[in-house]
């Protein structure tokens, strides 16, 4: 496989895990030779801190010919225009979550990249580290028998604890669904299947929040989104998911993502991380522990994740399986169809809790490699 040469647009707070990490890990596949924004001083920034040859603006990195790959790491609300530009330069695109913020926006972005023979390559691509890989052959190996239920929390306080731009994530096309909950689809729908339907309940905990640290810091601002959602869905394989995500909550101890099984417990760690301990109980346990006390222990028992764990906190590995999915000629993992299958679920959740009806959704998602 050869070296991709790869830019990115947008220098914001990712864009520092997206280029440390690809440096560390990526080097001999990606080449990352230009960054930019429209704020040429974070693009300049970028490129000294990690010594990278060029800055400069979106369009001019769009104009050079020999980049393979561009990484979208611009607002949200500016993904759908920012792939289509790439797309139509001729370049493969990575976008961070979501792929855009309409179901007619992401498949009209599929039908070009398919025109041009390009892939498009969207986060979160967690799910395909140590920690969920790990969970996944764990559930096909029948550690925990038929999987029947699921308990997943994404129990958050906010962003305006650590981001210096915290406004964008409480307004139209921001909230915890947009934010975090692909995380928790993406790994559901890899561990499970497609979504079939779903369900929520929303509320805003706080109309005005406050900043506490960057540039904003100690200013308040207004809430224009739910932050809170408690959501059931349905999922074709027939388990049943439970999940709430929201920015209103200060602590808790609920479990980031619990699968109950016929034969017993797996305990999943943050969908948003790439690494971590999967824990397992075993019926066993239990019915040990009432039958012959003291001699069998009733906590779950670590276990050893079975693939290369790189670090917790780890983005651009789906950038290198673009890469070279696009040499092998295959479909990437975390691929267009997933991130359309993904957006669906976000926007029928949202939908579902303006309207306080049960949607079903109009997408489904197959692991089919070929394309």
């Amino acid at each position: 496989m050869r070296c991709y040469k790869v830019g990115i647009i947008g220098c914001g707070v990712i864009s520092k895990t997206y280029i440390k990490d690809i440096k560390r890990l990526f080097q001999n596949n990606l080449d990352i030779v230009a960054v930019s924004d429209t704020d040429l001083s974070k693009a300049r920034e970028k490129a000294e801190e990690f010594q990278i040859n060029r800055f400069c603006t979106p369009n001019e990195l769009l104009d050079i010919e020999d980049i393979d790959i561009v990484i979208n790491l611009t607002p949200p609300k500016m993904h759908y225009s920012v792939n289509k530009k790439i797309l139509q330069s001729g370049k493969h695109v990575f976008c961070e979550k979501p792929i855009s913020l309409s179901l007619d926006e992401a498949l009209e972005l599929k039908k070009i990249a398919e025109t041009k023979k390009l892939q498009i390559g969207c986060a979160p691509d967690t799910f395909m580290g140590s920690s969920i890989k790990t969970c996944s052959k764990l559930i096909e190996d029948g550690w925990i028998g038929k999987a029947l239920y699921v308990n997943a929390n994404m129990m958050s306080c906010g962003v305006e604890t650590w981001h210096p731009a915290p406004v964008p994530f409480y307004q139209a096309g921001g909230g915890p669904i947009f934010d975090m909950g692909g995380y928790y689809l993406s790994a559901l729908v890899m561990l499970f299947g497609s979504i079939r339907e779903v369900y929520s309940c929303s509320r805003t905990g706080f109309s005005e929040r406050e900043a506490f640290c960057g540039p904003m810091k100690g200013k308040k601002f207004q809430v224009q989104t739910p932050t809170f959602y408690s959501v059931i869905l349905q999922m074709q394989s027939g388990v049943v998911v439970t999940m709430n995500i929201s920015f209103d909550i200060w602590n808790s101890s609920l479990p980031f993502m619990e699968v109950y099984g016929t034969e017993g417990t797996l305990q999943i760690p943050d969908p948003n991380m790439y690494g971590g301990t999967p824990k397992v109980f075993r019926k066993e346990q239990k019915l040990g522990a009432l039958f012959d006390a003291g001699t069998i222990s009733d906590s779950p028992y670590s276990i050893p994740e079975v693939y290369q764990n790189v670090g917790n906190y780890v983005r651009g590995i789906g950038v290198n399986d673009l890469a070279e999915s696009i040499s092998r000629g295959v479909r990437c993992s975390a691929n267009i169809d997933l991130a359309i299958h993904v957006l669906d679920g976000m926007l029928s959740i949202i939908h579902s809790g303006e309207t306080g009806q049960s949607i079903s959704l109009s997408t489904s998602y197959s692991e089919e490699s070929s394309i």
